[in-house]
C-alpha cells in the first residue's frame, strides 16, 4: 500500500493538523499571560507532536464556567475538553483506518473501503469543526449518517479493526452534541453496530464454526456497550460537576449580597433606636434644663444647670454624628466628613481652623466616627478653656496606624485637668488599641495627639 493509493484518506487529517497546528502557534504568540520558556516549550511541542500535543494542552486547560450560566451553556461549557478529546479521536480514527486499510490492500474491499472511510472522516470533521452560531440545519443528522456508514465498513472489512472504528464514531457523535441528543447517539451507536455485526455474522456463518461466531459477536457488542455507556457517563459526570461548580458559585455570590444586605438592615435598625430614643430623650432634657435654667434664682444652681445643659447639647451633638456614620456605614467619605464638620465649627464658633492631611486617609465608620467626635472636643476646649482663635490640625498614615494632631494657640497651662470631656475621649481612643497624649504650658496653647489603627478589629466591626 503506498502514499498515492490513500491519499484521499490521508490529506484531510494532514491538512487540519497543519492547519491547527498554526492556529495554536500564533494564538501562543499573541497571548501575554505565560511566561517566555513555557510559551516556547508549548509552541515547540505543538510543532513536533501537533494534535496530539493541542490535545494535551486543552486536557489541561483551566475550564471556568460562564456566570449565570443556562443549561445549554453549561452543556457547552467543557468546550476545551470537547475539543481536545476530538482532536485524540481524530488521530484514533485515521490509525485505525490506516490499519484497516493496510489489512484489506489486495481485496476487492480495498477502493469501497478507503471511500467510506474518507467520507466517515469527512463528515466527523465537518460536525466538529463547524462553529456553533453557523451549523448547518442538518447537523445533528451528520452524526448518524457517519454512524450508518459503519455498517457497510464492518460488512467490507475482514480485518476486524472494524469494532473500534464504531466505539470512535459513537465517541465523536456524543463528545459534541449535548446531553439529550448524546444519550440518542450512543443509542445509536450501538445500534448501528448490532446491525453491522449481525449482516457480518450471517455472512461469515458458512465459513465459521457457530461457536465462534456467537462469541465474537457476544463479546464485542458488550465491549460497545460498556465502551459508550462509560464515554456518555463521563461526559454526564463533567457537565454535573460544571453545573454544580456554577450553582456554587451563584449561591456563594447570593450568601454575600443577603450578609451584606443583613449588615445595612441592622446597622440601619440600630441608628434608628438611637435616633428615636436617645436622640429625643437628650433633646426633651435639653429643653427640660432650659426651663429649669429660668425658674431658679441661685447663680450657682444657675450655673450648674447651664452646665449640665451644655453636656447635653454636647452628647446630643455626638450621638447625630454617630447616627451619620453608622448609617454610611463602610462607604464614610471621611474627608469629606471632616471637612463639612470643619466648616460647622469656623462658622458656628470664629476659631480658625487649618488642617494639612498627608494622604487621602480611609477609615472604617468606628475609627471615623471617633476622631470627629474628637476634633469637636478639641474645638470645644481650645475655645471654652483656652480662648484659642486659630487651630492645627495635622493627619497622617503610616504602616497601618493613623497618627493626628490638634494643637491650638489658647493660653495654655501648666496643670492638665481631665474633665468628662477629655476622659470620654481617651477611653474611646483607647477602646480602638489606640493612645491619647496632651500636651501644654503657659503661653503656649494645647497640644492633643493620638494614634489609632487604621483598620477596624473583628471584635469592634462585631
Amino acid at each position: 500500500m503506498q502514499i498515492r493509493e490513500i491519499w484521499p484518506f490521508l490529506l484531510p487529517g494532514v491538512l487540519l493538523q497543519v492547519l491547527m497546528q498554526i492556529l495554536y502557534i500564533v494564538e501562543s504568540v499573541r497571548e501575554d499571560n505565560r511566561k517566555p520558556l513555557h510559551r516556547t516549550l508549548y509552541i515547540l511541542s505543538i510543532a513536533v507532536f501537533g494534535l496530539a500535543a493541542i490535545a494535551f494542552h486543552l486536557l489541561r486547560a483551566e475550564k471556568t464556567p460562564p456566570k449565570d450560566t443556562t443549561t445549554a451553556e453549561v452543556e457547552r461549557a467543557n468546550h476545551l475538553t470537547n475539543n481536545g478529546i476530538f482532536f485524540l479521536l481524530l488521530i484514533s480514527f485515521q490509525v485505525m483506518g490506516l490499519h484497516m486499510l493496510a489489512e484489506n490492500a489486495g481485496t476487492a474491499a480495498y477502493m469501497p473501503l478507503l471511500w467510506l472511510l474518507t467520507i466517515s472522516l469527512l463528515i466527523m470533521l465537518l460536525y466538529n469543526l463547524l462553529p456553533e452560531k453557523k451549523r448547518l440545519i442538518t447537523e445533528p443528522l451528520l452524526p448518524m449518517l457517519q454512524l450508518i456508514l459503519c455498517i457497510p465498513i464492518q460488512y467490507l472489512d475482514v480485518s476486524g479493526d472494524n469494532l473500534f472504528l464504531s466505539i470512535i464514531a459513537g465517541f465523536s457523535a456524543i463528545n459534541r452534541a449535548p446531553l439529550p441528543r448524546a444519550k440518542v447517539y450512543g443509542i445509536g451507536a450501538l445500534g448501528v453496530y448490532l446491525l453491522g455485526s449481525t449482516i457480518r455474522t450471517i455472512f461469515l456463518s458458512q465459513s465459521t464454526e457457530m461457536n465462534d461466531l456467537v462469541r465474537y459477536f457476544f463479546v464485542n457488542t458488550i465491549v460497545v456497550l460498556l465502551a459508550l455507556l462509560a464515554f456518555y457517563t463521563l461526559k454526564k459526570q463533567m457537565i454535573t460537576s460544571i453545573r454544580l461548580e456554577s450553582a456554587l458559585r451563584t449561591v456563594n455570590e447570593q450568601s454575600e449580597k443577603l450578609k451584606g444586605l443583613a449588615v445595612i438592615e441592622e446597622r440601619n435598625r440600630i441608628a434608628a433606636e438611637m435616633h428615636d430614643t436617645v436622640g429625643h430623650t437628650l433633646t426633651a432634657a435639653v429643653l427640660a434644663l432650659e426651663a429649669a435654667e429660668g425658674l431658679v434664682s441661685e447663680p450657682q444652681a444657675a450655673q450648674k444647670l447651664h452646665q449640665g445643659k451644655e453636656q447635653v447639647r454636647r452628647g446630643l451633638s455626638e450621638l447625630r454624628a454617630s447616627v451619620k456614620v453608622v448609617r454610611a456605614g463602610n462607604e464614610t467619605d471621611f474627608a469629606a466628613a471632616l471637612s463639612q464638620l470643619l466648616q460647622e465649627i469656623r462658622s458656628d464658633t470664629g476659631l480658625d481652623i487649618h488642617i494639612v492631611m498627608e494622604s487621602e486617609i480611609t477609615l472604617p465608620p468606628l475609627q471615623a466616627g471617633i476622631l470627629l467626635s474628637v476634633v469637636k472636643e478639641c474645638a470645644t476646649n481650645a475655645i471654652k478653656h483656652g480662648h484659642a482663635t486659630e487651630a492645627d490640625i495635622l493627619i497622617g498614615q503610616h504602616n497601618g496606624q493613623l497618627r493626628f494632631a490638634f494643637t491650638d494657640n489658647g493660653v495654655g497651662t501648666d496643670t492638665i485637668k481631665s474633665g468628662s470631656g477629655l476622659s470620654i475621649m481617651r477611653e474611646r481612643v483607647q477602646s480602638v488599641g489606640g493612645t491619647l497624649e496632651i500636651e501644654s504650658a503657659p503661653g503656649e496653647g494645647f497640644t492633643i495627639s493620638l494614634i489609632i489603627p487604621a483598620a477596624q478589629r473583628k471584635e469592634d466591626a462585631e
